[in-house]
Formats: structure tokens, C-alpha cells, sequence
């Protein structure tokens, strides 16, 4: 595990901060730390968004701050994460919290409401509620899924390359993928189609066909390329 560890983050540090393969290489890297032994863990109900604030402190400093030298990866990894993590459940009683990016969020149309994990996948990331040992499973599936959420609202603010500013309806560059992504996702509350189509003066059924067919295909390719395993 400890030379399996060592070469994952290698590789996460021979990338940018914000590149694609940067976010590929650390989902990668991520998913393997939620597996380690004595990675601290806790009933806290804000558990998760503990965890969320810990990957991205590791994303950001992972490279300048953790030594390879030592042999020990695996222990010394634990250790270094769990010296953060314990702080940041204490930092969760803030009432200042930035509104985070929600798969289970309600999108589309009025008559046409879905969520986003839907639109994912038949299954989305939730499976059936287990117990015993198949319950603490079921925990880091959820955990792997707050870590993609976060890379994935990343690439939706960013929008490295492109790909969702430049999708939209013909001649209409102002009705693109990121912006209806930002304000139907990531904003809190989020706005109804219908109220952004009057806005921008287009026709509902125009954007809300451009939504189903062109944006959440592609945010859906977006997913699986930032490290989501759709359920068969």
C-alpha cells in the first residue's frame, strides 16, 4: 500500500492544480484514502462536509506539504490527514458556510422535475440501505461521491477547455451549459428554468430541450471523466 500510495500522489504532483488530469490523478488518490485504516471517523452530522473541506485541503497541499521520504506512506499519510480533519469538524459550528453543490437537487422544468443523480444514472450514487459491515461500505460510497461532487462543482465554475460555455443554442452563446449549470445546481436556491428562459428571452421548450439533450448528457460524460462509477 505504501509504495501504491507513493506513486499516486507522484503522479497527482506532475500535474497543474486545475488540470483535467490533475482532478482525474486525485479522485484516484482520494478513493484510496478513504480506504485506509485508522482514517478518522465520527457520527458528527457534518461529518461529510468535514471530510469535503479535508480533500480539498490535501488537493491544495498534498505537494508542498507531504514528504515522501519516509518510508512509512501509508501511516504517515493518516496521520497528516487526521491532524486537519479534526479541526475542521470543530470549524463546521460556524454559521458561515458556503453553499455547496447538491446531486440530489431538483432540476428541469416544472412538469419535468428530476434530480441531477437521476439524470446520472438509473441508480445514482445511493444504494439500498444496508447494515453491519455492508453499511460502513455504503459509507465510503457516500464519501466517494461528496469527493466527486466538489471536483465536479470545481470544473463547473472553471470550466477548463471550454466545453460547457461553449454549448448552447444556436446563435444564443448567453444560454450555455455553464451558466445554466451554475444557476440550477450550484445556486442556493436554485432557479427554475422557466424564470431563466423569460429572462434571457428565449423560449422555454428551446432551453429546456437544450438542458435535456445537450447539457446533462455532457455533464454527465463530465462525471464519469472526474471519476464517477455508474452503477450497472
Amino acid at each position: 500500500m505504501d509504495e501504491q500510495l507513493r506513486q499516486l500522489i507522484e503522479e497527482v504532483c506532475q500535474h497543474p492544480l486545475k488540470s483535467l488530469k490533475r482532478r482525474k490523478a486525485m479522485n484516484r488518490l482520494l478513493f484510496q484514502i478513504q480506504q485506509l485504516p485508522r482514517l478518522w471517523k465520527s457520527s458528527h452530522p457534518d461529518y461529510l462536509e468535514a471530510l469535503n473541506q479535508t480533500f480539498e485541503w490535501v488537493n491544495r497541499r498534498i505537494c508542498q506539504d507531504f514528504s515522501l521520504d519516509n518510508p512509512l506512506i501509508q501511516k504517515r499519510l493518516v496521520q497528516w490527514i487526521n491532524s486537519y480533519l479534526r479541526w475542521r469538524i470543530k470549524d463546521l459550528y460556524s454559521p458561515d458556510k458556503r453553499a455547496s453543490l447538491s446531486l440530489d437537487a431538483t432540476i428541469g422544468g416544472e412538469e419535468t422535475e428530476t434530480t441531477f443523480l437521476e439524470q446520472l444514472s438509473e441508480t445514482g450514487f445511493n444504494a439500498p440501505t444496508r447494515s453491519g459491515f455492508d453499511a460502513y461500505i455504503e459509507q465510503i460510497e457516500r464519501e466517494q461521491q461528496q469527493s466527486i461532487s466538489l471536483v465536479l462543482e470545481e470544473y463547473i465554475e472553471e470550466n477548463p477547455e471550454g466545453r460547457l460555455g461553449n454549448c448552447h443554442p444556436k446563435a444564443r452563446p448567453d444560454c450555455n451549459c455553464q451558466l445554466l449549470t451554475q444557476r440550477l445546481l450550484l445556486k442556493s436556491p436554485p432557479d427554475k428554468l422557466a424564470g431563466i428562459a423569460k429572462e434571457l428571452g428565449i423560449k422555454y421548450q428551446t432551453l429546456n430541450s437544450h438542458w435535456k439533450r445537450n447539457c446533462l448528457p455532457l455533464l454527465q460524460e463530465v462525471a464519469k471523466e472526474l471519476g464517477y462509477q455508474p452503477e450497472p
